[in-house]
C-alpha cells in the first residue's frame, strides 16, 4: 500500500469512528429528550441529527481554514510590502 493511500485509509477509519460517535450521540441525545426507545422507532430524526451534526462540523472546519488562510495572507502581503519598500531606493533613487 502507497503511503497516500494508507493515509486515506487511517483518515477513513478515522471518520467512521467519529461517525459512529456522533451516531451513539444522536440515539443518546433524542432518547434522552423524548423517551427511551423513540431514537430506534424513529431512525429519519437520527438521520436529521446526523445531517446537522454533519454540517455543524463542515462549518467550524471551514471557518478554521478561513482563518488559518487569513493569517497567512496577511503574512504574505506583510512581506510583499516589506521587499517593495526595501527596493524603493534602488528604484526611485
Amino acid at each position: 500500500m502507497t503511503a497516500p493511500t494508507r493515509l486515506m485509509a487511517d483518515r477513513s477509519a478515522e471518520a467512521a469512528e467519529r461517525t459512529g460517535a456522533h451516531l451513539t450521540a444522536a440515539i443518546r441525545a433524542i432518547d434522552a429528550a423524548f423517551g427511551e426507545g423513540h431514537a430506534a422507532a424513529n431512525p429519519a430524526l437520527v438521520a436529521a441529527f446526523l445531517q446537522s451534526a454533519s454540517l455543524e462540523s463542515v462549518i467550524l472546519s471551514g471557518e478554521s481554514v478561513a482563518t488559518l488562510l487569513d493569517g497567512r495572507a496577511e503574512r504574505s502581503v506583510n512581506q510583499v510590502c516589506s521587499s517593495m519598500e526595501s527596493l524603493r531606493p534602488r528604484i526611485f533613487g
